[in-house]
């Protein structure tokens, strides 16, 4: 179980890295937001990099999306506006940061990438060799976080419609990919 200041070090080290990126942010500026001493923040993170490990992207949640795929669409969009109405972190939204502010840039982005792609391929039931319904599906939702959390765009849409409408777009992938694995299992029994 965390305390409460090992709660306010991470919702302010991911508020800051996703704002300025690894590089621009020190530990005494996560201390100072948080409202705790630096030496706190590194006693119980050891080190700068491994609070930024600690919040990165995290696609454990998708596991959660126990609804018909033919819902799928509309509900990740859906979950990026609500944490987006709720100021959230948006995990879509930070890939990029949690890639090219990484200590280790080709580290960080093996690993995302390969997170990612497993979790929503398994979500959408995708088994191509490329994933390649699960890599547009990323696609979709990262461009639609970062577009949202840094251009405003779709500022004063309706929530529902706009769910609906950025959903259907995701939709069409994950329709896709479903009636790709359709066409290779007819092929498989004929």
């Amino acid at each position: 179980m965390s305390s409460p200041s090992h709660e306010a070090i991470l919702r302010s080290a991911s508020y800051l890295f996703g704002e300025r990126g690894y590089r621009a942010v020190t530990v005494r500026d996560i201390a100072a937001k948080a409202g705790v001493s630096a030496a706190l923040v590194i006693k119980q993170f050891r080190s700068k990099e491994k609070l930024f490990a600690a919040v990165q992207p995290d696609e454990s949640t998708l596991a959660e999306l126990d609804l018909p795929t033919s819902e799928l669409g509309r509900a990740l969009v859906f979950r990026v506006l609500m944490r987006r109405e709720r100021g959230l972190q948006e995990p879509w939204a930070t890939i990029p940061f949690a890639v090219l502010e990484a200590p280790s840039p080709d580290a960080a982005r093996a690993d995302i990438r390969e997170r990612y792609l497993a979790a929503i391929a398994g979500l959408i039931g995708d088994r191509s060799a490329d994933r390649r319904f699960a890599s547009t599906v990323i696609t979709l939702m990262i461009g639609f976080g970062e577009s949202i959390r840094t251009l405003g765009l779709y500022d004063g849409w309706n929530f529902d419609d706009l769910a609906s409408h950025y959903g259907a777009v995701v939709q069409t992938q994950i329709d896709a990919c479903m009636a790709a694995t359709l066409a290779l299992q007819r092929s498989r029994v004929e």
